[in-house]
């Protein structure tokens, strides 16, 4: 009997098109980390291109900030003074070294705290003498001091001195002026916005001030001053807080009559000022006493319960909600001081908080608290090895801690 055969027929394999590989590609390089992309760079123009262009940066910031929603991280820089001169209300001291350290919190409690080094540290050689509070927005830090205001992208170790001008009038009185950072919702370019002083009034000692813009990549050799005026002066020392478009400043209250009962606004799209009313349910004793936070884009404020003196208060905690006309009381804390929300765990049912050199993790559902990192005590790494204590051998005064999320952005 005849066996027939069957012959089987040659295939040719159809190579997927070539956007479907780029498009692959780029989805793959979206979820790496910037050190992991700055490397890939190299590989081809083709990758250079793609990682440079705006739209991946943009994209990729919304990936490292979805996951800093699932895995908070923090910003640490310790500040230590060469020595210590009694009696200065604000040491003139600092080390002019600047170094930052990314440190997230331990998956479980037997592993130990630590941080990893993110950026050389870099010494600006003397060029100033005393630091203040550092602001962030998508992966950059405003670092202000008595001299100059320096801009940082820790991730990719850009760093700029923002030009010198000669507004402010008021040197002997200031050692920093306040300096502040965010994204204008128009035109997705970044602001810098300082406060300077141009006069006191001898009778009352308020403030008369002005304010100046900064927009990093368009503005190269100089500050453009905002016209009107701000509405009334800010505190010293204090940091504004970007949110939802807006940066918010306390205000000096001291001399002025009437005092308004409320926060200064400056819209970073128009660069108009108003003024956000503070929470109805706030005791009026504790009108400058409270303080702002920017958690997962919504602008906390945060003061004690009552303005009675009792050794243990609860915080409350309110979020501005309906295009910046209504606070919501949102959290009630039992703890003794006052504290920084940091960040919401996920799944919303306890926050890590900073107190002081601490950071706590509070439950609030139990209100239990429990300490999760001593910032005098951290661990930190460079290039995976373990080094010494932050700070080691040096008086360190304070640390500069805010919540960060890496990026591409330049400045």
């Amino acid at each position: 009997m005849d066996m027939k055969v069957c012959k089987r027929r040659k295939t040719t394999k159809v190579p997927p098109p070539a956007e479907l590989l780029d498009e692959l590609v780029t989805e793959i390089l979206l979820r790496l980390p910037v050190k992991s992309l700055l490397r890939f760079k190299c590989v081809s123009k083709a990758w250079r291109a793609t990682i440079s262009d705006p739209f991946f940066v943009r994209s990729h910031l919304r990936q490292s900030a979805s996951r800093c929603r699932q895995n908070p991280s923090l910003l640490v820089t310790p500040h230590t003074l060469e020595h210590v001169i009694d009696g200065e209300p604000w040491p003139s001291t600092f080390s002019s070294d600047i170094s930052f350290y990314q440190w997230q919190p331990p998956s479980s409690e037997e592993e130990e705290s630590e941080v990893r080094f993110v950026m050389h540290s870099d010494d600006f050689l003397e060029e100033f003498n005393s630091v203040c509070y550092f602001a962030h927005c998508d992966g950059l830090v405003v670092a202000p001091t008595n001299t100059n205001v320096y801009l940082f992208n820790p991730a990719t170790r850009d760093a700029m001195r923002l030009p010198v001008n000669d507004r402010n009038k008021m040197y002997q009185y200031v050692a920093c002026l306040p300096a502040g950072l965010g994204r204008d919702p128009r035109t997705g370019r970044h602001k810098v916005v300082r406060a300077f002083y141009r006069s006191r009034n001898p009778l009352t000692g308020v403030h008369d001030m002005g304010m100046e813009v900064f927009t990093v990549g368009v503005d190269s050799d100089s500050w453009r001053e905002i016209t009107p005026n701000p509405l009334y002066p800010v505190a010293e020392w204090i940091t504004p807080v970007f949110a939802k478009g807006a940066l918010f400043w306390i205000i000096e209250k001291r001399g002025l009559d009437p005092s308004p009962r409320g926060i200064l606004r400056l819209s970073l799209d128009d660069e108009s000022f108003s003024v956000t009313h503070l929470p109805d349910s706030l005791d009026p004793a504790l009108d400058e006493s409270f303080i702002l936070d920017e958690v997962h884009g919504e602008l906390f404020l945060t003061a004690f319960s009552s303005s009675e003196l009792t050794w243990r208060k609860p915080l409350n905690i309110w979020t501005l909600v309906e295009q910046d006309t209504r606070w919501e009381h949102r959290y009630t804390l039992d703890v003794s001081g006052m504290a920084h929300p940091v960040a919401l765990l996920p799944g919303g049912g306890a926050m890590i908080v900073r107190a002081s050199h601490y950071i706590s993790r509070y439950d609030l559902q139990t209100h239990e608290i429990n300490t999760i990192c001593e910032l005098e005590s951290l661990r930190y790494q460079h290039d995976g090895t373990p080094e010494e204590d932050a700070g080691s051998g040096q008086e360190i005064f304070y640390f500069n801690v805010i919540p960060y999320t890496e990026s591409l952005v330049r400045i």
